[in-house]
């Protein structure tokens, strides 16, 4: 485990299931990360966005679990709004396999799912917390 730290973002109305599979998921020899936070039920209110930011502070990255009411969560997508005022990495996991999963409101129109295969969600979240150009110590060649 590289300890590269994950928040679930999910529906907590129907998609609980999602994130307990990609919490076992974490627990594979061959895991890069853990996930440390999750979505929960809440009223938005500046104590819970708050919160959240605290919870996203400690998180390498973000996962947002697509159901097929994604489109209907306002909490999941109000989670996704801060997520991208934060400038969190983050991506669209589509959880469902068979059924017609959607986007939450606040996904861009560029951000595309990804097919939930173990292959996939260990490279996009290995990919999305690589060091961005510009980003990190570099040494000047002399």
């Amino acid at each position: 485990m590289t300890g590269i730290r994950v928040y679930g973002c999910f529906d907590v109305r129907y998609d609980g299931d999602l994130l307990a599979r990609l919490a076992r998921e974490s627990q594979n020899s061959d895991s890069p990360f853990e996930v440390t936070a999750w979505s929960a039920r809440h009223a938005e209110s500046a104590d819970w966005e708050a919160g959240l930011r605290v919870a996203l502070a400690n998180v390498d990255e973000v996962v947002v679990l697509c159901g097929e009411h994604a489109d209907t969560a306002d909490e999941m997508s109000a989670e996704l709004r801060i997520v991208q005022e934060l400038a969190k990495p983050y991506f669209l996991l589509w959880g469902r396999r068979g059924a017609e999963c959607t986007k939450p409101t606040t996904a861009k129109h560029a951000d595309s799912f990804y097919a939930w295969i173990w292959e996939i969600v260990k490279s996009r979240i290995d990919i999305a917390t690589r060091p961005r150009p510009g980003e990190g110590s570099i040494v000047a060649a002399r």
